[in-house]
């Protein structure tokens, strides 16, 4: 279903927040996780052409911090940045394991833990995702332009911050 534009329609408060009950349209949690499901849809259709599976949220939140850290990171830090328990943690670098992208190496800072880190293969993934990731962000740049995107990351971003900031 395709999602209208209000940009023809001024309201008599427009620059104002609506008020409970007179909403119209998509809320922005929807729009926010559409526009996710069309980016993460572009790139499983990108790794499944390059031989890879696609990844789910939980995977991908797994990996992200990979990417930055070649080193790898403990699965219990893994844990606190996804905001999900070590256990299912745990289960996720299990199965990113057994499908060959990362693997566990001892911690050179503590003999008794283990570090998770990227292998060859998720090195790999995570280069066809980063790849189309900036593929669809210039997609979307020409659609509603440059300047826009821009405006909308920083904004984002900013809410993101102050958010962390109060959690």
């Amino acid at each position: 279903m395709p999602i209208r534009s209000s940009a023809s329609r001024q309201s008599p408060d427009a620059g104002h927040a609506p008020r409970p009950g007179e909403e119209r349209g998509p809320l922005l949690g929807g729009l926010l996780r559409r526009c996710h499901q069309v980016l993460a849809t572009e790139v499983g259709r990108e790794l499944a052409a390059a031989g890879h599976q696609p990844f789910q949220s939980l995977h991908d939140a797994a990996l992200r911090p990979l990417w930055d850290s070649r080193a790898g990171v403990r699965s219990s830090e893994l844990a606190v940045i996804a905001r999900i328990t070590k256990q299912s943690m745990g289960a996720v670098v299990d199965q990113l394991e057994d499908a060959g992208y990362v693997e566990r190496v001892n911690d050179p800072d503590d003999a008794r833990a283990k570090r998770v880190r990227l292998t060859k293969r998720g090195r790999e993934a995570g280069r066809i995702s980063r790849a189309a990731v900036r593929r669809v962000e210039a997609d979307w740049a020409r659609r509603i332009g440059a300047r826009r995107l821009a405006a909308l990351r920083r904004t984002l971003t900013d809410l993101l911050a102050s958010l962390e900031m109060s959690a």
